[in-house]
């Protein structure tokens, strides 16, 4: 009797043990991943299910652990607990991970060798590490699915099988299995949901939206789906996004993480002061092992309440604790633009700089260089603003007039005269129906041929005279420059008096009362006259 009496406790212990499981496995699915290792662990310290070993090991891929889940495989405190055909494909997946493809396979054959090939189990468990693992190969993984009895097929294969064709770029394919998936079990939300991110991906916001709702009304408590919505609202309807925070909080486990995300959306609401409030009590909590990516939420919170010195203290903190891998070009950027507010502007052009280097959007780039060319024109370093100004010319998908225009101008600025040149080249070359091309062209090669030996700029001095002719009261100061000019070379280089007469007579019918040219058409009104100088 004692000994039927300690059968039934076993049973009833192994029982309650595999009700833990299915426990851990549901966590698992919701996103729940603090509660299920609690679970498990508790079950592992047991020793009641050597199972335990595969579904503790899931949470840590799940986190990204994948030390974790090394030290919990390679390590285990009884190492038969290893030869159970699930706890094979655990340690098969972690050898996938580390890209040790033939060794794994080698224990996913196994484990269907072990299992009879007849453990639904065991082979979803297959399908999810070579559709999961980077390494993971996705036609092994329907392969394996065709050898399963169709009566045992269920919503979770059909998901599986969508993922493997995810995997392999067939998105046709993969919507189509996540269908059969929801014809199997309507209520299966994450079929929906991995619908709705088919969707995602091609940009169709109609239908993610609509597959996403469905599969939070297939199963409230699927919280993916609720942290997509949350995402999406974010950058469009704050109120909305804070709905869908907020179920999405009240479905996972409490984390640090919620903590930063209500932050988060505290600061695109604009609220700097509660986002400060709230993200200073979250580093006062953190004091020894303060995350980065707070101090840089403090950093941005600070410079948009216009406190340019506290911003600047906290990016700087910032990039002194944050890895290299996690520093993107905007905060690159944010420096940036806080060091030019406090007039460090060495500093702040190799802040952008180092933004462009990693940023690798064109709008983005082009602002980064055009911050740049504007402080080497504050600091009267014109030829460096040059050099900016044609690397924008150059990377910019749209550079009009204007780009060419300040580029030569910057460069003319610097006195570098032949490069002036040929960027006005440039610009009567696309713009030749425009004055300003000619005309500082002329004068860039005027400077060039200073003593008129030359007439470098005598024929684009002509052509502004022709364009700027059509309005002569807008461009009088165009007109007077050119015809001061060609009369200059007419008078001195080529010895044409009567012609060089002629363009100072044209600067008095503009302007009657220019000294200048009064004096000059005096002048050569004798040389004329008299045949030339005496």
């Amino acid at each position: 009797m004692r000994k039927l009496l300690t059968i039934a406790c076993c049973g009833l212990s192994t029982l309650a043990a595999a009700q833990s499981i299915d426990e851990a496995k549901q966590l698992i699915y919701y996103d729940r991943l603090e509660s299920a290792e609690n679970i498990l662990q508790k079950i592992r310290e047991s020793g009641e299910e050597k199972d335990v070993l595969y579904w503790l090991s899931e949470v840590y891929f799940e986190k990204d652990s994948i030390s974790k889940a090394k030290e919990l495989l390679l390590q285990p405190s009884d190492a038969g607990m290893l030869n159970t055909p699930l706890n094979k494909v655990a340690l098969g997946k972690l050898l996938l991970q580390e890209g040790k493809v033939d060794e794994a396979k080698g224990l996913f054959e196994e484990a269907l060798k072990d299992s009879r090939h007849k453990d639904a189990e065991v082979v979803k468990a297959i399908m999810e590490a070579q559709v999961e693992t980077r390494s993971g190969d996705p036609d092994y993984a329907i392969n394996v699915f065709e050898s399963v009895k169709k009566k045992s097929v269920d919503a979770r294969f059909y998901t599986l099988i969508g993922d493997a064709y995810r995997k392999k770029g067939d998105g046709g394919e993969a919507a189509k299995a996540y269908m059969n998936a929801l014809l199997e079990d309507d209520k299966f939300a994450e079929a929906a949901y991995k619908l709705g991110k088919i969707y995602l991906t091609q940009q169709n916001t109609e239908m993610f939206l609509k597959h996403f709702n469905k599969a939070i009304a297939a199963d409230p408590n699927y919280a993916p789906a609720y942290y997509e919505l949350y995402y999406y609202y974010y950058f469009r309807d704050v109120n909305k996004a804070k709905e869908y925070l907020d179920q999405y909080i009240a479905h996972t486990d409490p984390s640090e993480e919620h903590q930063l995300m209500q932050a988060d959306l505290l600061f695109v609401s604009g609220k700097y002061d509660e986002t400060i409030n709230s993200v200073r009590s979250l580093i006062e909590e953190k004091t020894n092992a303060v995350k980065p990516r707070l101090l840089k939420m403090m950093a941005y919170s600070f410079d948009a309440k216009g406190d340019a010195t506290q911003a600047l203290q906290y990016i700087d903190q910032y990039f002194q604790k944050a890895p290299d891998s996690s520093i993107v070009a905007k905060d690159h950027d944010l420096k940036a633009s806080l060091l030019a507010k406090m007039a460090q502007d060495s500093l702040a052009i190799d802040a952008w700089t180092k933004a462009l280097q990693l940023d690798t959007v064109n709008k983005y780039r082009i602002g980064y260089m055009q911050n740049i060319a504007s402080l080497y024109k504050k600091q009267n370093l014109r030829s460096n603003e040059a050099a900016w100004l044609g690397k924008i010319y150059q990377e910019k998908e749209d550079a009009n007039n204007l780009d060419i225009y300040n580029w030569g101008l910057a460069h003319y600025a610097a006195n570098e005269f032949q490069l002036a040149d040929s960027v006005f080249s440039i610009y009567v070359n696309k713009y030749p129906e425009q004055v300003y091309g000619y005309y500082w062209r002329a004068r860039s090669r005027a400077q060039v041929d200073s003593t008129m030996e030359q007439g470098l700029a005598y024929d684009d001095y002509r052509k502004v005279t022709e364009i700027a002719a059509a309005d002569p009261q807008k461009n009088k100061s165009l007109l007077i420059q050119s015809y001061g000019y060609l009369g200059a070379f007419d008078a001195n280089t080529k010895k044409d008096y009567p012609l060089a007469l002629e363009w100072f007579e044209k600067i008095l019918a503009l302007d009657p009362d220019n000294q200048d040219a009064q004096k000059f058409s005096g002048i050569l009104k004798k040389w004329v006259a008299d045949g030339g100088p005496k």
